[in-house]
């Protein structure tokens, strides 16, 4: 019989490096491929979660329709509803601490995330 140490999978949270972007990419289309073909929707990526040693989730800054900042969480699928929970959790106390302006300005993330997808090239 496994030990549930041995059983428990370890989940990390961590800020997104360039490295991420195509697993990134893959998790969004993964979510849009039938809602949405808006790419601004991708956002810019700011926190990712790691369950042994895989990505399988992503929190984005986007604007919503009234031109207000907010994030959106694109998974794989994986993540239970505790998981989700705990990640949206992490979030909000990330970014509470935060102030860049692509976190607190709408016009400046709107210009960040015009860029980055044109960088993309997705």
């Amino acid at each position: 019989m496994e030990s549930k140490a041995a059983t428990q999978k370890k989940t990390i949270f961590r800020e997104v490096y360039v490295f991420d972007m195509e697993i990134l990419q893959n998790i969004f289309v993964q979510n849009t491929r039938e809602k949405a073909k808006d790419k601004m929707l991708f956002g810019m990526p700011f926190l990712l979660c790691e369950k042994d040693n895989q990505i399988n989730s992503f929190a984005s800054l986007i604007l919503n329709q009234n031109n207000e900042i907010e994030f959106r969480i694109y998974d794989n699928g994986s993540l239970t509803n505790e998981e989700k929970a705990v990640f949206n959790d992490y979030i909000k106390d990330f970014l509470k601490n935060k102030r860049g302006a692509n976190f607190n300005n709408a016009v400046q993330l709107k210009h960040s995330t015009e860029h980055f997808i044109h960088c993309l090239d997705f």
